[in-house]
C-alpha cells in the first residue's frame, strides 16, 4: 500500500517529548529556527531564508523525504519557556545502502539546553533500529559543534575520530566529528567526558576553557619562553588560529582524556595561564600528570604555585565531594627551568627523580628533566571509603 503523508508517520511519544509529522502549522517557528544564528553556523540551511523556504521544507522537503525513504523526518514537539507544547525541533534518519542510516537534528533556540535534543534522539532510535532497513546509525558534526556531540556522546554512540574536510556547508568543507551506535549497542555513555570543576581562590578561578580565551591563549603559548620549554610539539608549530586553538585540549575533555583549565583572573575571568592533568585512565588510574603555562603578563606573580595548590586540593578531593578522587599526581620541566622548579616546590611538590638529557628544549636541544610528584595524604582514606 502507498504511503501517505502525514497520515502513516508514526506518532513517538516518552510522555513529555513528541516525535510527529511536520505540519503547516509548524512554519512561524521552523522560521525561527532556521533563522538562528546557531543553526545557520552548525547546519545547512539555506541563506537567506526566509517564509517560502519554511513551507517548502514542510510542504516538499520533508513529505518526499518520507516517500522515497531517504529522510525519515519528525518534527520535535515539546513545551516552551510559556509552558506550551509546540514546534521544537527537527530530527531524522536517512537511510544509506548496507544498512547504515544516518542521524540529523536541530533544535529550536527556545527549547536548547534542557535535555530535549538528548530524548529525541533516545526516541527515534528505538523506532529506527525497528526498521528493516536500519542496522547502523552514523553521526556527524562540524568540528566545533559540542552540544550535537553531547547529544550522541549520551546516547551512546562511540566517538571514532575526526575526518578533514569531511563535510560541505554553502560552498565550503569543514572538518567533522564522527560516531556511530549499532542496534544492540547499549545506549550508555561509552567513555567518560570530562567537565573540570571550577575552582576559586581569592584572586584565581580554574574553569573549563571558553571560545573567548583563545587569543589570550595563543599570546601564551608562542611567547618565546613558552616554546622553549614546551618541548618540539608539531601542533605549537602549526599553531591553529585564535577562535579554533582550544578546540584540541577540549577534545581530550570531551573523550575522557585529560582535564584542561584556564588558570583565570578571578575579578575579570581574563585567561593568565592553563593547567591540566593528563596520562589518566592508564595501568594506573589514580594518578595524573600535569602540565602548565603561564601568560607572559602574569609570571613574577606566584600564580604557578598558587594554581597548583588549588589543582592538588581538587585532585585529592574525593569524587563524591566533587573532586578527582586522584592518590598522586607528577610533573616534570628542565632542570634549567627555576620559574617552573620554584613553583612546583612551593606548592609542596617534591623532586623525585632527574632524567639526565631527557627534556627538549627549543629548536633541538635537550636538558636533564627534573620530575615533582605528590601524594594525597588521605588515600588510604578514599581507597576505603564506602
Amino acid at each position: 500500500m502507498a504511503f501517505s503523508f502525514p497520515d502513516d508517520v508514526p506518532t513517538l511519544t516518552d510522555g513529555e517529548i513528541t516525535l510527529r509529522a511536520h505540519a503547516l502549522s509548524d512554519v512561524d517557528e521552523v522560521l525561527a529556527q532556521c533563522t538562528d544564528p546557531e543553526s545557520i553556523r552548525w547546519t545547512t540551511v539555506p541563506v537567506p531564508y526566509g517564509r517560502e523556504e519554511a513551507v517548502g521544507f514542510v510542504t516538499e522537503i520533508v513529505p518526499s523525504g518520507w516517500l522515497t525513504r531517504k529522510d525519515l523526518g519528525f518534527a520535535i514537539e515539546a513545551p516552551h519557556a510559556d509552558g506550551v507544547r509546540r514546534f521544537s525541533g527537527s530530527i531524522s534518519l536517512r537511510p544509506m545502502e548496507g544498512g547504515l542510516a544516518e542521524i540529523a537534528f536541530g533544535l529550536h533556540p527556545g527549547v536548547r539546553g534542557h535535555g530535549v535534543c538528548s530524548r529525541a534522539v533516545k526516541l527515534i532510535l528505538d523506532w529506527g533500529f525497528r526498521q528493516p532497513e536500519i542496522e547502523l546509525v552514523v553521526w556527524y558534526a562540524y568540528v566545533g559543534n559540542w552540544a550535537s556531540w553531547r547529544v550522541a556522546w549520551a546516547n551512546g554512540f562511540s566517538y571514532d575520530g575526526k575526518v578533514s574536510k569531511f563535510l560541505a556547508q554553502r560552498g565550503e568543507r569543514h572538518d567533522a566529528w564522527c560516531g556511530s551506535l549499532r542496534g544492540d549497542d547499549t545506549r550508555e555513555h561509552k567513555y567518560e567526558w570530562h567537565v573540570p570543576p571550577t575552582v576559586e581562590t581569592d584572586r584565581l578561578r580554574l574553569r573549563p576553557h571558553t571560545d573567548a580565551d583563545g587569543a589570550r591563549f595563543v599570546e601564551m603559548m608562542t611567547d618565546p619562553r613558552s616554546r622553549h620549554f614546551a618541548g618540539r610539539n608539531s601542533w605549537l608549530n602549526d599553531m591553529p588560529p585564535a577562535d579554533r586553538v582550544l578546540i584540541r585540549p577540549r577534545e581530550y575533555d570531551a573523550r575522557g582524556e585529560r582535564y584542561n583549565w584556564t588558570i583565570a583572573d578571578r575579578g575579570t575571568d581574563e585567561l593568565i595561564g592553563q593547567i591540566q592533568i593528563f596520562n589518566l585512565g592508564g595501568l594506573d588510574d589514580t594518578a595524573g600528570m600535569i602540565g602548565y603555562a603561564v601568560h607572559p603578563e602574569a609570571r613574577g606573580r606566584g600564580v604557578l604555585t598558587e594554581a597548583l595548590r588549588m589543582l592538588a586540593d581538587c585532585a585529592f578531593t574525593d569524587k563524591k565531594k566533587g573532586g578527582l578522587g586522584l592518590r598522586r599526581l607528577s610533573l616534570s620541566t628542565a632542570a634549567s627551568n627555576k620559574a617552573s622548579r620554584h613553583g612546583a616546590e612551593k606548592a609542596g611538590f617534591t623532586h623525585v627523580a632527574s632524567h639526565p638529557e631527557s627534556f627538549p628544549t627549543g629548536e633541538s636541544g635537550f636538558e636533564d628533566e627534573t620530575i615533582y610528584a605528590l601524594v594525597n595524604p588521605n588515600w588510604s582514606e578514599l581507597s576505603t571509603a564506602g
